[in-house]
């Protein structure tokens, strides 16, 4: 692998480049930007010298501008541009990779927000989806009514069930409603996808 470091003016925003690009207040932005000063750039921007596109890194190039950056690390690759194009959707195609291992990652954030003094917002992940993440309710607002306000004592799940399997589900949920007197049920159906 060879790596130059290049003034970040020569490196030019692939015109083809199929990702969404961020901008600064929003959230990903927000979030890379916080990861780029925390770690710095890890995972170097994708060069192409044949066309002089980024490859990959797109997002991560433009929050170092910002930032003020002026020359970085690039990986650089000799390609002619069709194959720079498969080299950037598959570079930015989660399908390539694979998907979460749902109880590794659910201990890892776990021990992540065990520590004293750590943020594991760090991760990437908002404190909403931290919490969802692992199934930890918000911290409940403290109240002078809720003590015996149920409204305010009460979390809230929300339960997405395929079709196919909902006859399974339905017996186990009847089952636990029968166990526990106080929970409540609302069904309704997804909304379809548009």
């Amino acid at each position: 692998m060879q790596i130059e470091r290049l003034p970040v003016a020569s490196l030019l925003p692939a015109p083809y480049n199929p990702r969404i690009e961020l901008k600064p207040g929003d959230p990903a932005w927000e979030k890379l930007s916080r990861s780029l000063h925390e770690f710095e750039l890890v995972q170097p921007i994708v060069w192409n010298k044949q066309t002089g596109f980024v490859v990959a890194g797109h997002q991560r190039l433009a929050v170092l501008k910002a930032q003020g950056v002026t020359e970085i690390d690039c990986v650089i690759v000799d390609l002619p541009l069709e194959k720079e194009k498969a080299l950037n959707i598959t570079l930015n195609n989660s399908a390539v990779g694979s998907d979460w291992d749902a109880d590794r990652l659910l201990d890892l954030v776990s021990e992540l927000q065990d520590l004293p003094d750590f943020d594991a917002t760090l991760t990437g992940f908002d404190e909403q989806q931290l919490q969802d993440l692992i199934l930890t309710p918000a911290p409940l607002p403290i109240t002078e009514n809720s003590s015996g306000d149920e409204e305010n004592n009460r979390i809230q799940v929300i339960l997405e069930v395929p079709v196919d399997d909902w006859s399974d589900v339905e017996h186990r949920i009847n089952e636990l409603l029968a166990e526990f007197s106080a929970v409540r049920l609302h069904l309704r159906n997804a909304k379809p996808a548009a």
